[in-house]
């Protein structure tokens, strides 16, 4: 085996390693946050905080431009494209924050809630403060230093749930979500220039920052796209049915959010950076795909499958009794992330070759299906809303898997191999869960004991059922990381 690609095996193996800890540790973090949280506050606090943060998550899509990821794919960068990137990040960003501090009025008229104007005008000088460390933050990822990406996310994420849950107990009520919003931001931004990569300078390159850009545009699209699939779904039930119920949802679709950060973002966060250095080398592309496909739907899709299983006992021990309702929103969404985990690897292999305009086509097909449910849904349960969203969801995934055969060379019939055992068995799972739930009410164990049973049984199942369907590939999947360890 070569010098580099050694080097590179060991930086891959180390950043996923340091994304785990960083996704994990500081995702861990926030849900021991969010639980007390939930506790303290009411649904229509959390509801109106959810409307806030829906909006700026579209604001910090258009001000990061998608130059961040184009950053991380360029084979080589400069300091003047760095310095380019960096103030026109900051520039649209303030420009976006004067806007909303304008229109916020509007805003607040159009979602029915007085309250969120003032809400959203504090709230969006976050945006400000981290389009300051995009540029660094890309820079960390490009060269693998997860290690103090880690840090900084586990240390902003405990000192801003500190400040969030003091000011809750405090009797602050929703705007202990700004405080711990806008602290999180501004530890995480000092953290990012503590030890930074790259310092700006007052030399530019113009002709190179048009290059990223290009690249970056169908990032932002993809993104935005994205975004409708996503934080849509938000703005329409606050605006349709009412803050207290877009706090129901809130709550329920949390849990769904943070594993998709916790068991997807961990290997996914690296994919971009180890598929766009190998991204010449279709075989070896290939083979890197086929091996974090297994990875993934041995481990992470079986999760999803057993959230979504056990999800009315899970919402009652996380959140309260007063959350109840939640578990109807996580349900669905659980089973929409096993199937998602799978499928965003291929837009991660077309943005690494290049091919972000192709990724972007998938994007579009899911941005569709969303509005589309949307549209169909107005007016009904959030229970028929939420069902309806996640079936336009599952369209897109023929679609994502035609497009990852076509331009990555990938088998279909390969990846069938990779996934189908572990799929069996995370439904036999739930299945048996279904079935063992029934024969458990009888038993009148408190909610904890009762989650705590069906933990245990679902873990054992899907043991069982890799051990007679799926061995050999779990094997296959734990041999190839021993090998990178190695080098």
């Amino acid at each position: 085996m070569s010098s580099t690609t050694t080097s590179l095996g060991n930086q891959v193996l180390s950043g996923l390693i340091w994304s785990a800890v960083r996704n994990w540790g500081g995702r861990l973090a926030t849900i021991a946050v969010f639980f007390l949280l939930a506790r303290i506050l009411s649904p229509d606090d959390f509801g109106v905080f959810a409307a806030a943060i829906a909006v700026l998550a579209f604001i910090e899509i258009i001000a990061e431009q998608g130059l961040a990821d184009a950053v991380v794919q360029r084979p080589a960068i400069g300091p003047r494209e760095l310095n380019t990137v960096f103030v026109a990040n900051f520039l649209v960003a303030a420009l976006l924050v004067t806007t909303t501090w304008l229109a916020a009025p509007i805003i607040a008229s159009v979602m029915g809630t007085e309250r969120l104007t003032e809400i959203l005008r504090v709230s969006c000088l976050g945006i400000l403060l981290s389009s300051l460390g995009f540029c660094q933050q890309a820079l960390l990822r490009r060269n693998f230093q997860y290690r103090w990406l880690a840090v900084r996310i586990l240390v902003s994420t405990v000192v801003g749930g500190v400040v969030g849950i003091g000011l809750a107990l405090a009797g602050f009520g929703v705007w202990s979500l700004v405080g711990q919003f806008l602290t999180s931001s501004s530890v995480s931004l000092i953290l990012l220039w503590l030890k930074p990569v790259w310092k700006p300078g007052l030399k530019f390159s113009f002709v190179g920052f048009g290059q990223l850009l290009r690249y970056g545009s169908n990032i932002l699209g993809m993104r935005l796209l994205d975004f409708a699939n996503t934080r849509a779904i938000e703005l329409a039930i606050g605006a349709w049915l009412g803050t207290t119920t877009l706090g129901f949802y809130a709550v329920g679709s949390r849990i769904y959010t943070i594993m998709m950060q916790l068991l997807s973002s961990v290997v996914m966060d690296v994919a971009h950076s180890g598929f766009s250095r190998i991204a010449g080398e279709r075989e070896r592309l290939a083979q890197a795909y086929y091996r974090a496909m297994t990875a993934t739907a041995a481990f992470a899709m079986p999760c999803f499958v057993l959230v979504s299983a056990v999800a009315p006992e899970l919402c009652v021990t996380a959140f309260g009794a007063k959350w109840a309702d939640s578990a109807d929103i996580l349900k669905p969404l659980a089973l929409l992330g096993a199937v998602q985990t799978l499928q965003y690897y291929n837009a991660s292999g077309l943005n690494a070759i290049g091919r972000s305009g192709t990724a972007l086509t998938i994007a579009i097909v899911k941005a569709a299906g969303a509005v589309a449910a949307l549209v169909a849904t107005k007016g009904q349960a959030l229970e028929i809303t939420v069902k309806a969203y996640v079936l336009a969801q599952l369209v897109a995934t023929p679609v994502s898997f035609f497009l990852g055969r076509r331009y990555l060379g990938v088998s279909v019939r390969r990846i069938l191999r990779c996934v189908l055992p572990f799929a069996f068995s995370a439904a036999m799972m739930f299945f048996a869960l279904q079935a063992f739930s029934l024969a458990l009410s009888d038993l009148g164990l408190n909610q904890v004991a009762d989650l705590a049973v069906k933990l245990t049984v679902g873990v054992t199942v899907y043991a069982v059922g890799i051990a007679l369907l799926g061995r050999r590939y779990l094997i296959e999947s734990i041999q190839t990381v021993k090998s990178m360890r190695r080098g």
